[in-house]
């Protein structure tokens, strides 16, 4: 019988929903006291791509990681530590990450270049594989169906809780299951995918198609999301497919906008939980000339710090927000046509018109930015191009933890 198509539907298990994913994470002496290395295990394997840090600089294991994705197409397992981002550790670091594979292989009986591996924590520090060694039966013996959580929290590093989704459509026909979790509250500015996430999905697709299918999600969420500015050494995306439910290569983008879907929840629980945030903030530009020039302009207000620190201070100031439009650098902008409104589930407030002030309630406008979720609207009145992206506030919080972040 035909199953009735329809839009995502939310599961519980996380990456556990999906058939062929075992999951755990535990505490092995990376970090303190909290959990620090995850490991996925994909028993019957699993077709693997993935998108990563545009930085210049990048951790070991993403060039490490990179290059396996050149080479082959299956895995078997992918392993996360939290605690130490193995950069800038040259030989050595590039060292640790094969010993780490290599170990972890012989344990599970499968060949090196069967897994992948991602590091997150602090820069230049040379990693003390101790833990690692320690930890790693147990890791093993305590993969399940039901760790999904466990793995979301080892891979945490100054997130204040765990992230994990899952999610089913039909596409084609076939019922599709995904799952997810990520990492990441700070050093948040993707160009390309973003901290550390880790996507599962059942679909039988080819790697091109899942590449193909990746970067395009990549561009409508994790893209299109910020915290502070910074592109980490580390960023990395993984999408898995355990390849147990066929799906015509004709549904790619039936796939491609289910996935989509899923990678912009993610962004918007990592811009909810961003260090020190008070406010989830949606910046969106209308009438724009291009589609880049509005994502251009959306992303500079929303990196600002000047935008941020005005929003978390509940002040309607304007002057900030059409400072930073005009900062972004994008090719087609009127001064005198841009409109700007302050909005939340309070209301909204109406604060420049074509270009010049407009008198408003600042006791409204205090109310509007008093909300945990408040928006930006910019019609910039050049064409019929949109975009939106999403940030938080910044608060006394961010600099605290950032300046306390090593101890």
């Amino acid at each position: 019988m035909q199953i009735t198509e329809k839009k995502l539907s939310a599961l519980t298990n996380g990456l556990n929903a999906v058939d062929g994913v075992m999951s755990n994470g535990i505490h092995t002496g990376f970090k303190a006291l909290d959990k620090d290395l995850a490991l996925l295990y994909f028993p019957d394997g699993a077709t693997v791509t993935g998108i990563f840090t545009r930085n210049k600089i990048k951790a070991h294991s993403v060039m490490y990681d990179m290059d396996m994705l050149k080479q082959f197409t299956e895995f078997k397992a992918i392993l996360v530590n939290s605690g130490n981002a193995n950069a800038c550790n040259g030989l050595r670091g590039e060292q640790d990450v094969h010993e780490m594979t290599r170990s972890l292989a012989e344990k599970l009986n499968i060949a090196p270049h069967q897994v992948l591996v991602s590091s997150t924590g602090v820069i230049g520090e040379p990693m003390n594989l101790q833990p690692f060694y320690s930890g790693l039966d147990a890791l093993i013996d305590g993969l399940s169906h039901q760790h999904s959580t466990a793995a979301a929290e080892a891979i945490m590093t100054t997130d204040t809780i765990p992230k994990e989704l899952s999610m089913q459509t039909v596409i084609g026909g076939k019922m599709i299951h995904f799952g997810a979790i990520i990492k990441g509250a700070g050093m948040i500015h993707p160009n390309m995918g973003t901290m550390l996430s880790y996507i599962v999905t059942d679909a039988a697709l080819p790697q091109n198609a899942l590449n193909t299918a990746l970067k395009s999600a990549a561009d409508d969420s994790f893209n299109v999301m910020t915290v502070d500015g910074d592109t980490s050494t580390n960023d990395t995306v993984l999408l898995a497919a355990t390849n147990k439910v066929p799906l015509d290569a004709a549904y790619l983008d039936d796939f491609t906008a289910s996935l989509t879907e899923m990678c912009r929840e993610l962004s918007r629980m990592v811009a909810r939980d961003a260090e020190g945030a008070t406010k989830f903030v949606t910046v969106k530009t209308v009438n724009a000339k291009t589609k880049s020039d509005a994502i251009s302009a959306a992303k500079a207000v929303a990196t600002s710090s000047l935008v941020k620190t005005a929003v978390y201070g509940q002040d309607a100031n304007w002057g900030r927000v059409i400072m930073a439009v005009g900062n972004s650098g994008i090719k087609t902008l009127d001064p005198n046509a841009i409109t700007i409104k302050f909005t939340s589930a309070a209301g909204e407030v109406l604060v420049c018109h074509e270009g010049l002030a407009v008198p408003f309630d600042e006791t409204l406008a205090f109310t509007v930015l008093s909300q945990t979720d408040v928006g930006i609207f910019i019609n910039l009145n050049t064409g019929d191009a949109a975009a939106e992206v999403w940030t938080c506030d910044m608060s006394i919080d961010y600099v605290k933890i950032n300046a306390d972040y090593r101890s």
